[in-house]
């Protein structure tokens, strides 16, 4: 829809940007501290996209030693490597084809969001799968609400597996004293979650129990729930039908369509379109994408909240897997478009402080102060979002037109211009790492944390068991 003419001809998503504020020399600050600090608004972004290209370049050198030895992503999440596992092994190799299984699957990942974990349980999965999705679900369709046990065979076996994993290089006496329960987080063999999000946390379960129930019903909400809505939704290019559905169904919401004023900030309030740019088929496919993540989390068809409980767990962060799997690539699914929307979630927030991006669009997510609470679920906050990563979008382009050396590592790491909000979101989550080993004295425990948070370099023997 909106391809690289159309971000070109986008205006400012700003009236007066702030001028640069430099912090003087000889303040004792190191020169990673400083740099955050004297950065221009939205330039620090750049620098980091800077940095993960020079990484994943023929000559990796030449990026700053914390990005070299760290896992630091390429900028450009296509060659991510869940980006790739979901997209080049599970919807291509696994699915083949069949869009309802490609859904269930990449659904589904989200839980663990670890893709050593669920490579290594997938046969089990699929077998469990099939079980329910032959029986029609009724099983799960029958199972009272607080009744948390397997439902099916393969089920009981990937528990087991989940729990053999989760104890897995822990010494079998630390477990038996009650010293250690298990790896929560991890990668490679070890681990059942991520360390970016724990989505199977449940009352009275333990964490593999956890997460096994989400793997066996959330593919009920996925294949009668989330499908046809995504089957129904209007295409991301198709800006007539978008309006007329924003007009039949959506008028409350929006009276004057993407004319319609939108809280920004206390006392003030800017038109949905003025917020991407004017560029009115970009804020269209991003109103559109807003609802439909808001459906997926808040259904309003009755139906579809009376299932809605077999996808207990599935919030802001999973739903935004969706985009994150679909990237650069709406062929199944139309509707979504990761050029002109991709949610964001909590994990973006200190990345987009660090660049001072709300300072410079003038758009605080609550639409009230800065200090206020934000509603991830909300269509608002995520069109407010939207407007951050246009912005960000757009800096990185006129960086790399006019910034030579900005413009060379980005071809040499192949990096694909303009960035999709996808991109740009999962650079500002990644990035939030750097900015706190950057803000932190090296060695500390927050700089830890975030050493850890990020990770080592991965074998790339390691790597390659993913994809056989």
């Amino acid at each position: 829809m909106a391809g690289t003419n159309t971000r070109k001809r986008l205006r400012p998503c700003v009236e007066n940007p702030p001028k640069r504020q430099r912090t003087g020399r000889g303040s004792g600050l190191t020169p990673e501290k400083e740099l955050l600090l004297d950065c221009k608004p939205l330039d620090f972004f750049c620098y980091y996209v800077k940095q993960a290209c020079l990484k994943h370049s023929p000559q990796p050198e030449r990026a700053h030693r914390f990005v070299q030895s760290h896992a630091f992503p390429p900028a450009g999440i296509s060659t991510e490597i869940v980006v790739r596992f979901v997209q080049k092994y599970i919807q291509r190799r696994v699915a083949k084809g069949d869009p309802i299984l490609e859904l269930i699957l990449v659904g589904t990942y989200q839980a663990p969001d670890h893709p050593f974990c669920y490579r290594e349980i997938l046969p089990t999965l699929l077998r469990g799968v099939q079980f329910h999705r032959q029986d029609r679900y009724r099983r799960l369709l029958s199972t009272q609400a607080d009744d948390k046990s397997a439902r099916s065979k393969p089920f009981e076996e990937l528990q087991k597996q989940l729990e053999d994993r989760y104890v897995r290089g822990i010494d079998p006496e630390l477990i038996r004293s009650g010293v250690r329960k298990g790896n929560v987080y991890g990668y490679g063999e070890v681990g059942i979650y991520s360390a970016e999000h724990q989505t199977s946390v449940m009352p009275g379960l333990t964490h593999p129990e956890g997460l096994r129930w989400k793997l066996e019903h959330w593919p009920l909400w996925l294949e009668k729930v989330i499908y046809p809505l995504l089957c129904s939704w209007p295409a991301s290019t198709d800006s007539e039908a978008i309006r007329t559905m924003l007009e039949t169904r959506f008028s409350k919401e929006l009276p004057e369509g993407i004319n319609t004023k939108l809280p920004v900030g206390p006392g003030r309030s800017r038109k949905i379109v003025d917020l991407f740019g004017g560029d009115v088929d970009y804020a269209l496919s991003a109103v559109s994408q807003a609802f439909l993540f808001s459906e997926m989390l808040r259904p309003s068809l009755r139906e579809h909240r009376t299932l809605r409980q077999h996808g207990l767990g599935a919030g802001c962060f999973t739903v935004r897997g969706f985009w994150m799997a679909y990237h650069r690539n709406n062929k199944t699914f139309p509707c979504l478009d990761t050029a002109t929307f991709c949610p964001g979630f909590v994990g973006a927030l200190k990345g987009a402080a660090a660049v001072k991006v709300a300072q410079f669009t003038g758009v605080n997510l609550s639409g009230k102060g800065a200090d206020a609470s934000i509603s991830w679920n909300s269509w608002k906050t995520q069109l407010r979002f939207g407007c951050w990563l246009t912005a960000l979008q757009r800096h990185t382009n006129e960086a790399a037109k006019e910034d030579p050396s900005f413009r060379q590592a980005v071809k040499a790491a192949g990096l694909m211009l303009p960035l999709h909000c996808s991109d740009v979101e999962a650079d500002l989550c990644f990035m939030s790492r750097l900015v706190t080993m950057f803000r932190e004295p090296e060695g500390s425990a927050m700089w830890q944390s975030a050493s850890r948070g990020i990770g080592s370099n991965l074998p790339q023997k390691l790597v390659s068991e993913l994809f056989k």
